[in-house]
C-alpha cells in the first residue's frame, strides 16, 4: 500500500489507480476510481477489483496479469454506463502486488462525436445551396442566359441560396462569439409580458395560414425583467416559430409566463409531431435536427443560440416532449440584476 504522502499525491490526480494483491483484493483505491466505477466506499470491508469495476472485461486483464506476469493494456467500453476507458495493469515486483491505472475517456469520445457531427453538419447545410448555385450557373452558361424570362428567374435563385448561405454564416459566427463569450448583452428593464405580445402579433399570421390556434397565458402583475430584448425576443421568436413549423393543422400553441420563486417561467407548448425520447438531450446541439427528412427542417443552430442566450442571462432552458403528442420548451429568467 502507498505511505500516506503519496496516498494524497493519488488522491489529487484525475487518473483511477488501484493496488491489487494476487487474490484480486483491493490493497488502496484513489478517489478518482471510485468516482470513475460509481462506486461508494462503505467502511474497511475487504473488495475485490470485480466487485467494484462491475465489468468482466476489464477483470480479465487483471487476471491476464496475474496469470502471466505481463503488463496489460486496453481500451474498455462499459456498455451500460457508456463509459470509453482505457486501463492499464502492472505488475509491481517490489511488493508483488500490481497497480491498476484507468483513464477515464468517455468526455473526450463525446467531444470528439460532436467535432464529427458538427463537420458532417456543416458541410451537408453548405453543399445543399452551394451545388445550387453551382447547377444554376452551368444552366446559364448552357444558353438559359440568353433567355430573359429564365435568366432573371434563375438569378432570383442564386439570390435564394446565396441569403441562405449568409444567414447560415452569420448565425454561425454569432454562435462562436457567444461560446466565447465575446456577445455583450444590452439589459434594460422590461415587461416580459410586452414582448410576448410583439411576438404573437409577429408570428400570428404564420399560425393563422397553417389553421393554428396561438394564445397566451400570461400572469397579471408580473414584476420588470432586467434583460436583453434584442436576444430574448430571439429566443421566443425561435420557439414559437419551431412551434408552428412542427405542429400540424388545427393544432394549438400556448405560450405561458409566470412567476416561480426567485424567477420568471416561460414555456411554449404545441400538440405538434413532439420529439422521440432520445433525441430529447441533444436538441439543443449545434445543427442537430430531429427530423432531418424534412426540407423545412432548418439549419439546426436557433436552439443552440438560445441555449447560450439563457445561459448568458442565468437563466435555464430545457424541452420536454412526448413523440405525436407535443412539445413544450421551458426558459427561466431570474427576477434579480
Amino acid at each position: 500500500m502507498p505511505d500516506l504522502s503519496f496516498q494524497y499525491f493519488l488522491s489529487l490526480i484525475d487518473d483511477g489507480i488501484f493496488v491489487l494483491d494476487n487474490r484480486h483484493e483491493i490493497q488502496y483505491m484513489n478517489d478518482a476510481a471510485a468516482r470513475i466505477f460509481g462506486f461508494n466506499p462503505a467502511g474497511d470491508e475487504s473488495l475485490t477489483f470485480i466487485e467494484v469495476v462491475r465489468d468482466y472485461e476489464c477483470d480479465a486483464l487483471v487476471k491476464q496479469c496475474i496469470n502471466t506476469g505481463d503488463a496489460q493494456a486496453a481500451s474498455v467500453k462499459i456498455r451500460g454506463k457508456k463509459q470509453y476507458l482505457d486501463i492499464k495493469v502492472c505488475p509491481d515486483a517490489e511488493s508483488c502486488n500490481y497497480i491498476v491505472i484507468v483513464k477515464d475517456l468517455t468526455e473526450k469520445r463525446h467531444l470528439e462525436e460532436i467535432r464529427r457531427d458538427f463537420i458532417s453538419n456543416v458541410s451537408h447545410e453548405f453543399r445543399t445551396p452551394i451545388s445550387s448555385i453551382k447547377l444554376i450557373a452551368e444552366t446559364l452558361g448552357d444558353g438559359a442566359l440568353n433567355d430573359p424570362k429564365v435568366n432573371r428567374d434563375f438569378l432570383l435563385k442564386i439570390g435564394i441560396e446565396a441569403e441562405k448561405l449568409m444567414s447560415m454564416t452569420n448565425e454561425l459566427t454569432e454562435l462562436s462569439m457567444m461560446e466565447n463569450r465575446e456577445t455583450i448583452l444590452d439589459k434594460q428593464p422590461l415587461k416580459i409580458s410586452s414582448l410576448v405580445e410583439l411576438i404573437v402579433q409577429r408570428l400570428r399570421a404564420q399560425a393563422d395560414k397553417k389553421g393554428l390556434t396561438l394564445s397566451t397565458d400570461i400572469e397579471t402583475a408580473l414584476p420588470d425583467l432586467v434583460i436583453d430584448q434584442y436576444r430574448i425576443e430571439q429566443v421566443l421568436l425561435n420557439l414559437v416559430y419551431n412551434a408552428i413549423k412542427f405542429t400540424n393543422r388545427g393544432g394549438a400553441i400556448t405560450i405561458c409566463v409566470k412567476t416561480r420563486d426567485s424567477e420568471i417561467l416561460v414555456s411554449v407548448s404545441d400538440t405538434g409531431i413532439g420529439i422521440p425520447r432520445e433525441e430529447l438531450p441533444r436538441v439543443f446541439e449545434r445543427f442537430y435536427k430531429v427530423n432531418k427528412a424534412r426540407d423545412d427542417a432548418g439549419v439546426g443552430l436557433g436552439l443552440a443560440i438560445s441555449r447560450h442566450i439563457i445561459n448568458s442571462h442565468g437563466g435555464k432552458i430545457w424541452a420536454e416532449s412526448e413523440e405525436g403528442k407535443g412539445s413544450t420548451f421551458f426558459f427561466t429568467l431570474p427576477l434579480s440584476v
